[in-house]
């Protein structure tokens, strides 16, 4: 299971799903936001108070607690950006691919018939 640190503290990353999806939007993440950086502090501040759990002004507070005491907004954004590549939900919402050709050789066979 995935961590991440937030103002010193580490937490666990939950599998995000629907519900999550529901609660970034509330809180400004447009889904086509979702793996943009155009959005990163929204995207963190939405990470955190998933992850967390607490409301948006204590999240931007521990955001803000986290980088005065000398972490790194992209420690954040990192894990949340592989917390929707991992998500099932997300990975299916975003159409990405998790199956690959099993046979390679075969398919490049049958292309050619």
């Amino acid at each position: 299971m995935a961590t991440v640190k937030i103002n010193n503290k580490t937490y666990t990353v939950p599998e995000l799903n629907f519900t999550h999806s529901k609660r970034m939007e509330q809180m400004g993440l447009p889904v086509e936001g979702l793996i943009s950086r155009k959005y990163i502090f929204t995207a963190v501040s939405a990470f955190v108070a998933i992850v967390v759990p607490c409301d948006a002004e204590q999240a931007d507070y521990l955001v803000e607690q986290h980088i005065e005491g000398g972490g790194n907004i992209e420690e954040i954004y990192e894990a949340y950006a592989n917390a929707v590549q991992e998500s099932r939900f997300f990975r299916k919402l975003l159409n990405v691919d998790e199956e690959k050709p099993k046979n390679t050789k075969k398919s490049a066979q049958q292309k050619t018939e």
